[in-house]
């Protein structure tokens, strides 16, 4: 019955459908939907949390085939920084030294309040199916972190985080116990002297001592998650010791050891240059898909239920304000990001991506405080859509001066065959919510687009 719904949605969408029709279908599948759910989950709550953030699976899609501008849809992959300082320096990074000093960027050093993170969440929660806390600050910095991954998860989405572990105060009993999913560790080096040569101002050994505190706390707590991953950004000055790297992350007790090719940082540091190795994944633990499929829901009765009923029950057809254009639809690539994602700072800032920023690029693209409208219709946010959807547009608006200057995605280095995000959230996201109930037609109409 799910997949005869999804069908049907689906027919509308590959049949380009005006968007108001879009939305009359959606309404027609929301209680037949609800109810296949409801029989499967036994839980009023979770069906109506997943049937929410299915519909606007299908929704995004519609708008990124029609490479519409302006989306009815909300973000479902979240990005969030708890905190925008770091104790570290690495170079090609907001807080390197070569940074600070020429005042390329302005990053004060924020940390995430817990009004700003519930603003947030009540906008954006009920539709997402994961969140990432981390951007370009440590998480860790921020005490309540591990209560926000915990809030997080109450609109039930899956939740990670990427941190250096170089910080004295580390409580890693509250990270397990966060319902945190899956934790990577930016580990790039086996030895100090290696180690800090990119990571300016980071411990080893205290990186290793909260490391094997996290291990421990997952074996005094009973948990199988988060999963840890150890990710080595392999640079020429340190691929030699990535074998050392492998039996250290094996005598750690880690999950993973994972090898990633970094950005250039050679405008910031020319020494420090990427370097010529294989992909390496190991996997110590052949069970992490297993441990994070089942830490899903972790918190059965404390669903965010006010927020994802209020959303669940407003009906499809009464949420656009004013009428969003249909795009120009072609066959050139467009940036899944600005379908799919948002970024949110300590500080409140909109960023479209998790690009590393420059000084000649515009990465700020609202402000979620006092914001008028929807911060994810923004005019940087459509006019970036439409710079792909509709080239000869998008000219004519920029140059009657809508913008000051072009959105950060006019310029991107990834435009070309970076910005493609492929549907593996959305896949792994089915399979953990639903089991077999996703057939493979239903996963592909979910996740392939």
């Amino acid at each position: 019955m799910l997949f005869e719904v999804l069908s049907g949605i689906e027919k509308a969408i590959v049949g380009r459908a005006h968007v108001h029709g879009i939305l009359e279908v959606l309404e027609a599948s929301r209680r037949p939907m609800y109810d296949c759910l409801d029989r499967h989950f036994q839980s009023p709550i979770v069906a109506k949390a997943v049937t929410l953030k299915i519909l606007n699976l299908c929704l995004a899609k519609y708008h990124f085939l029609e490479r519409s501008a302006t989306l009815l849809s909300r973000p479902f992959g979240l990005n969030i920084d708890p905190a925008n300082a770091c104790n570290l320096a690495c170079p090609g990074c907001v807080h390197s030294h070569t940074v600070k000093e020429r005042q390329l960027f302005i990053w004060n050093k924020n940390m995430l309040p817990e009004n700003r993170l519930a603003a947030f969440l009540a906008r954006y929660g009920p539709y997402a199916i994961h969140v990432v806390f981390c951007n370009y600050g440590e998480p860790l910095i921020n005490a309540e972190t591990p209560r926000y991954i915990r809030v997080a998860k109450s609109f039930l989405m899956q939740a990670m985080i990427s941190t250096s572990m170089s910080i004295g105060r580390f409580d890693a009993e509250a990270y397990v116990e966060s319902g945190l999913d899956y934790m990577l560790v930016s580990i790039d080096g086996a030895t100090q002297p290696v180690y800090e040569t990119f990571r300016k101002n980071g411990n080893l050994d205290l990186v290793f001592r909260n490391v094997r505190k996290l291990v421990e706390a997952k074996r005094k707590l009973g948990k199988r998650t988060p999963v840890i991953a150890w990710r080595f950004l392999a640079f020429r000055h340190n691929v030699h010791e990535v074998p050392l790297a492998i039996r250290t992350a094996r005598d750690l007790g880690v999950d993973q050891f994972l090898t990633h090719t970094p950005y250039d940082v050679s405008w910031d540091d020319p020494a420090i240059q990427p370097g010529a190795i294989e992909p390496v994944n190991v996997h110590f633990n052949q069970q992490t898909e297993a441990c994070v499929l089942e830490n899903w829901n972790p918190f059965p009765g404390s669903l965010e239920a006010g927020a994802i009923e209020r959303e669940f029950e407003m009906p499809w057809p009464d949420r656009p304000v004013g009428s969003p254009d249909g795009g120009v639809p072609q066959s050139g690539s467009t940036c899944h990001w600005l379908y799919k994602s948002i970024t949110l700072d300590a500080g409140g800032r909109i960023f479209p991506c998790c690009a590393p920023p420059r000084p000649d690029i515009d990465l700020h693209f609202a402000d979620l405080d006092g914001a008028a409208g929807e911060p994810y219709n923004t005019d940087k946010y459509r006019l970036a859509r439409q710079f792909f959807g509709d080239p000869e547009g998008y000219r004519r608006e920029r140059e009657s001066g809508v913008l000051s200057r072009d959105p950060h995605c006019v310029n991107c280095e990834w435009k070309k065959d970076g910005t493609n995000t492929d549907g593996r959230q959305v896949r792994q996201y089915l399979k953990a919510a639903g089991g077999g109930l996703f057939n493979p037609g239903s996963a592909d109409i979910l996740a392939s687009w």
